[in-house]
């Protein structure tokens, strides 16, 4: 059931950049006035901008923080009660992680955050997440079937659907996707993708899956170490964050449904900026070098090597690229 606050909110969101009269929120909602302008205020606390005008009533103009009751607006109240937003946490993953451990789950379950302090990708390398520029979140997925053998292509199919997704917001670029979790704008990463199972030990199956995203938006000012690799998508253009943040999770939670659908993987292929160049894998504490030729039915990569020989892979990371090939 919504509280006042909400069904004040979600009044303001449809009618959004319109003048809505206090009197009729109050006629619908059948409470008095003064209610309707504590509602506003508590509003206004949380980040919402909201104008006053007398006669006219309220105008509702955004809320750049991240807010789980905007969010559920945006997505149509499909995932309410399963979302779950901070200002700061170590990780989603993490969170993630700790209410699985507490809570069985036969739904998608959401965290995001606002800004990580230990965000991480493959082989546990630091994800910079710095506040107010980013989307960082993980969504935990039921996994019913218990099954692991496709799960390799839930990170490339994800990968696909999240790119869509970007460019809806964001028309004008071209997102590619370097094997097998980044995506790219030319030649420096943007956004990445981890995917973790969570097994069940007994049956040697996975009871679920948590896939977090991390995506640098309006990031400008990133550590020496990573100037060179990484960039913001965007550093001078505002987008609605809980708007894209509600998109985003529609389509993951819609796709994983469907990850083997063959067409996510055609166009995982298209979006490759690493076939036909020579790259350097790392495999655990092996290094293979060579010019990656095919992206497998099942996601994993092949390389011919130096020696001429081919070499599939299904996990790994893929630490150089020679871009000017």
């Amino acid at each position: 059931m919504e509280s006042t606050k909400q069904y004040v909110l979600f009044e303001l969101l449809k009618g959004q950049g319109e003048w809505i009269s206090g009197d009729s929120l109050a006629s619908q909602l059948k409470i008095s006035r003064e209610s309707i302008w504590k509602a506003i205020n508590t509003l206004k606390k949380n980040g919402n901008q909201i104008i006053s005008r007398k006669n006219l009533g309220y105008k509702y103009i955004g809320n750049s923080s991240l807010d789980s009751d905007i969010i559920n607006f945006y997505s149509h109240q499909q995932f309410a009660n399963n979302i779950y937003v901070f200002k700061e946490t170590s990780s989603t993953q993490d969170l993630a992680k700790q209410f699985l451990s507490k809570h069985p789950v036969d739904k998608p379950v959401i965290f995001i955050a606002n800004q990580q302090s230990q965000g991480y990708g493959r082989r546990g390398r630091l994800f910079y997440s710095p506040a107010e520029t980013g989307l960082y979140f993980s969504v935990i997925l039921p996994n019913p079937t218990n099954d692991l053998f496709q799960a390799g292509l839930l990170t490339t199919s994800m990968s696909v659907v999240i790119s869509r997704v970007l460019e809806e917001f964001y028309p004008e670029k071209d997102f590619q996707l370097k094997w097998v979790n980044d995506i790219y704008l030319e030649t420096r990463k943007v956004a990445g993708i981890i995917t973790e199972a969570v097994l069940d030990l007994e049956s040697n199956s996975a009871t679920s899956f948590i896939m977090g995203v991390g995506i640098n938006l309006a990031t400008k000012h990133f550590p020496q170490n990573l100037l060179a690799k990484a960039s913001g998508i965007s550093p001078d253009k505002e987008i609605n964050r809980n708007q894209l943040a509600a998109r985003m999770i529609e389509e993951v939670i819609k796709n994983s449904q469907n990850y083997t659908n063959p067409e996510l993987l055609v166009e995982y292929r298209r979006r490759s900026n690493i076939l036909e160049k020579q790259v350097t894998l790392q495999l655990g504490t092996q290094v293979i070098k060579g010019k990656a030729e095919e992206i497998k039915e099942d996601g994993g990569l092949l390389i011919r090597q130096e020696n001429g020989e081919l070499k599939k892979v299904r996990s790994g990371e893929v630490i150089k690229v020679d871009w000017d090939e």
